[in-house]
């Protein structure tokens, strides 16, 4: 099972159950529960989740709610900065228009081999210059057009996945100022 949506929340047990319940009146019950921790919670849903977040970013507009940010995911790779290349490089370099201005966000660390074979952990900085790399665009830091957004989750208790999302960057606004 992966998902393909991030929705972050105020932190509480009572603001995870709001959280659940406003979800699922606003979508009808057709997100699937995949998994949770901290203030986050992952989804999977059959329609495009970019039009998903839409749907509900517009419902809770103006209403009170404990969600942060309803984030749509592109692809889930491994945490690992190899694996996050292939998919920008496959997948989302190919996505981004001539023209267009971009810019990227990593939240979490991804991984990388050293000489040893061992994986550690990357500083954010090399990770998002070599994946900027991939993308033949200008950087805007400003005011991008488009966000290659990269998120490190944790998914089914202790294991780690890597979102990766195309995102326009109304996407990545709070849901409610």
């Amino acid at each position: 099972m992966t998902f393909s949506l991030i929705v972050t929340h105020e932190p509480g047990l009572d603001n995870y159950r709001w959280v659940r319940n406003q979800l699922r009146q606003i979508t009808g019950g057709k997100l699937r529960y995949v998994s949770s921790y901290q203030s986050v919670v992952l989804y999977d849903v059959d329609e495009d989740p970019h039009e998903v977040a839409a749907q509900i970013r517009r419902a809770l507009k103006g209403v009170g709610t404990p969600i942060i940010r309803v984030i749509p995911v592109d692809y889930v790779a491994e945490p690992e900065i190899d694996e996050v290349c292939e998919v920008v490089k496959e997948f989302i370099a190919p996505k981004v228009p001539e023209g267009v201005k971009f810019r990227v966000t990593l939240e979490g660390h991804l991984l990388g081999r050293g000489e040893d074979g061992r994986l550690r952990r990357l500083h954010t900085i090399d990770s998002v210059r070599r994946v900027a790399a991939l993308i033949d665009r200008p950087v805007d830091l400003e005011n991008p057009d488009v966000i290659l957004f990269i998120k490190v989750v944790r998914y089914m208790r202790w294991r780690r996945k890597a979102a990766v999302s195309l995102l326009k960057p109304e996407e990545l606004e709070r849901v409610s100022p």
